[in-house]
C-alpha cells in the first residue's frame, strides 16, 4: 500500500504509540533528574557534612585564637592580655595567668606593636564526642618599625595547638612550639 491511505495509517499509529512513549520517557526523565537533585541535596547533609563543619569551626577558632595570641600593642597591651585568657582554657590559661605580671612588664618596655597572621594550618585530629582537636599551624608575626627603624621586623613561629570545646566554644587548651623540622625543641 501506497499514497494517501499508507500516509494515514501511519499517521495514526505515530499519534497512537509514539507520542504517549515520548512522554513516558519525558516523565521518567523528569522524575530521575528530581531524584538525583534530591540525592544530592541530602548527601551534603550526613556524618561527614557534620564533622566537615567541626573541622572548619576548629580551623576559624584556631586561626583567630592564633592570631590574636602573637599579636600585642603596647598601647592597649591590657587588653589585649585580657583578650588572650578569654581564648585559653585549662593549664595553658592557668599559665598565662600566672605570667600576667611578667607579661605586662615586658610590653610595658615594647615599644612597636606586633601582629600575628596564621599563613597555614592544618587540624590533624578532631574528637567531637570528647570535644578535643590538635592543630599544627605556621604563624607570620611581624613587628611594626619603631624609632630610628625604618623597617619593622618579621618571625616565623609553628605550632601544636591543643583545642578543647569549653560551653559549646573551642579555645586554645594547649601550644606548644614546633621546631622548623616539625619535631618539638
Amino acid at each position: 500500500m501506497t499514497g494517501p491511505a499508507a500516509a494515514l495509517r501511519e499517521s495514526a499509529w505515530t499519534t497512537r504509540w509514539i507520542r504517549p512513549a515520548g512522554y513516558v520517557l519525558t516523565a521518567a526523565a523528569t522524575a530521575f533528574l528530581c531524584l538525583s537533585l534530591w540525592s544530592l541535596i541530602q548527601s551534603g547533609r550526613g556524618a561527614d557534612h557534620d564533622l566537615a563543619a567541626a573541622r572548619d569551626e576548629v580551623s576559624r577558632t584556631a586561626v583567630r585564637d592564633l592570631t590574636l595570641l602573637n599579636s600585642v600593642d603596647p598601647k592597649v597591651a591590657e587588653l589585649d592580655l585580657a583578650h588572650w585568657l578569654d581564648v585559653a582554657t585549662g593549664p595553658f590559661h592557668d599559665a598565662l595567668k600566672r605570667d600576667m605580671p611578667a607579661a605586662r612588664a615586658r610590653f610595658g618596655k615594647q615599644k612597636a606593636a606586633s601582629h600575628g597572621r596564621v599563613t597555614a594550618l592544618a587540624v590533624t585530629s578532631l574528637d567531637r564526642s570528647a570535644g578535643e582537636a590538635t592543630v599544627i599551624a605556621s604563624v607570620r608575626v611581624r613587628t611594626d618599625p619603631s624609632g630610628e627603624a625604618a623597617e619593622g621586623t618579621e618571625q616565623r613561629k609553628r605550632y601544636e595547638v591543643g583545642m578543647r570545646r569549653v560551653g559549646g566554644v573551642w579555645k586554645v587548651g594547649s601550644l606548644k612550639p614546633l621546631s622548623p623540622g616539625g619535631s618539638r625543641p
